[in-house]
């Protein structure tokens, strides 16, 4: 196709249902460049249903500028939707030679997958893939987009993004019931990868034998407005793979009864980490420490430097003042002490909540992942 006229791959008059049970692949893409596979227009509709397959759709082989939405995938050995070309003894496939860009990934259901719900990018940005030739680097990924969609029951991770350098943004997506295989490493709810800059914002993450989110960018991201709920380790957790940008910046963010640590950090390398007007609720390392409230904030050493703000943190659920935690409803009531207790945020160009209100409602803005 083209960038005016990109070739549109869709259901005709009804629901197209692709059966791939025992096949390595339910649709492949080689060397495919402007296409959009699209099975509706309207949130829940799924016109292109896959069924089974090691992968659901594979993206691969220096294919580039593609769009996927409103397609559901399912009883997937593998990964629902992987998206990258490994780097190869092949010259074209290595980083500087090709670049994926201009691609969309949205408004898809993916759910009972052996291994990731969306496996976009190689995760190997910083060291390198070995290859009979040696080790090669693996491309970089511009302007990528993954949104509004919804994973559940995943064996590792529901969605991973690896080698994003630039303009990447994961944001308004649903993980449920994420690392049903329990493997160490590969178990987390949403796992920003080597390499990968940019904004991860209103996403809800829940239940799961991992970290609800394992950070590893560039050291340039602003993760806010997340609600992560039930995680199986920390809430998030932040390992250091090549970050050479300012800092990571945690704002606005929801973590209630992580396993282990609220927030656990081990970015050394960049000169500042910002954790401002979160909510942390029961982490499960209370005790563990000499100091409670490393269990909230758990940083690696003293080379870890944090400028922390106006959090709150409690043992209790209840002196939240949350709606109905208990049926998944985490906006506040008038009578939470979250409520116009928050830093600003102005500077960090944040408009609006999780819940996609407007920010600074009252006289100061609020803590956690809702504003009142």
């Amino acid at each position: 196709g083209s960038e005016e006229q990109p070739i549109i791959i869709k259901s005709s008059g009804g629901t197209a249902n692709i059966v791939a049970t025992g096949a390595s692949y339910a649709l492949k893409f080689q060397k495919s460049k402007f296409f959009r596979i699209t099975g509706g227009t309207s949130a829940g509709q799924y016109d292109i249903k896959i069924d089974g397959g090691h992968l659901g759709i594979s993206l691969e082989n220096l294919s580039t500028n593609f769009e996927v939405d409103h397609v559901e995938i399912f009883n997937i050995g593998f990964a629902g939707v992987m998206a990258k070309t490994d780097p190869s003894c092949d010259d074209a496939t290595i980083q500087g030679n090709f670049t994926m860009k201009d691609i969309s990934i949205h408004d898809n259901y993916v759910h009972d997958t052996g291994g990731e719900g969306f496996y976009v990018g190689n995760s190997l940005y910083q060291h390198g893939m070995q290859t009979p030739c040696g080790v090669r680097q693996p491309h970089e990924i511009h302007n990528v987009k993954v949104y509004n969609n919804i994973v559940k029951n995943s064996g590792w991770e529901g969605i991973q993004v690896g080698s994003a350098t630039r303009g990447a943004a994961v944001y308004n997506n649903r993980v449920e019931n994420y690392g049903l295989a329990n493997k160490k490493g590969q178990n987390n709810g949403m796992q920003i990868g080597s390499g990968t800059g940019g904004l991860f914002y209103n996403n809800f993450i829940m239940n799961g034998s991992g970290n609800g989110l394992i950070m590893m960018g560039l050291g340039d991201n602003l993760v806010h407005d997340n609600i992560i709920v039930n995680a199986g380790e920390n809430g998030i957790f932040c390992d250091e793979r090549r970050s050479p940008g300012p800092g990571y910046q945690f704002i606005n963010n929801t973590i209630i009864n992580p396993a282990q640590d609220g927030i656990r950090l081990y970015s050394e390398e960049v000169p500042v980490n910002v954790i401002m007007n979160n909510i942390i609720v029961n982490p499960g390392s209370i005790g563990e420490y000499r100091d409670d409230e490393r269990s909230y904030i758990y940083t690696l050493s003293e080379d870890v430097k944090i400028e922390s703000a106006n959090n709150y943190f409690t043992s209790d659920i209840q002196s939240v003042r949350f709606v109905n935690a208990a049926s998944g409803d985490y906006r506040l009531t008038a009578a939470s002490p979250t409520v116009n207790t928050g830093s600003s945020i102005q500077s960090f160009d944040i408009a609006t909540d999780f819940y996609h209100q407007p920010r600074l409602k009252g006289a100061a803005y609020d803590i956690g992942a809702c504003e009142f």
